[in-house]
């Protein structure tokens, strides 16, 4: 994008030394000079704002890449916690299962 603008602006400047020929030049001439020195300029605003876009292109994109990685954590997260939850379930179960043995064992005493 740069490089553009420069030969934009050296288009422009060039356009521009050239206008101060401008007493010399037919009407006609001096219109389309004039459009040239038109153009260029607004070519150079166009490429101003794509670049001003594609920045903001860029932002967005390391945004929703900080999003995944940050995902990426709660899922791994949200796993660890099931995983934790289920060894829980384990533990619990198998007290439960040792306490109904104990209760069988004292009952048959």
């Amino acid at each position: 994008m740069r490089k553009w603008q420069f030969v934009l602006a050296g288009a422009s400047l060039g356009l521009l030394v050239l206008s101060g020929c401008t007493t010399q030049l037919a009407p006609a001439d001096r219109d389309l000079l004039n459009q040239a020195l038109e153009s260029g300029q607004m070519a150079t605003q166009q490429a101003d704002k794509a670049q001003t876009a594609a920045g903001m292109a860029s932002d967005a994109a390391a945004r929703a890449e900080d999003a995944v990685v940050r995902a990426e954590a709660a899922a791994a997260a949200a796993d660890k916690s099931a995983s934790m939850a289920a060894q829980s379930a384990d533990a619990a179960a198998a007290s439960a299962a040792k306490a109904a043995k104990a209760f069988e064992m004292g009952q048959m005493k």
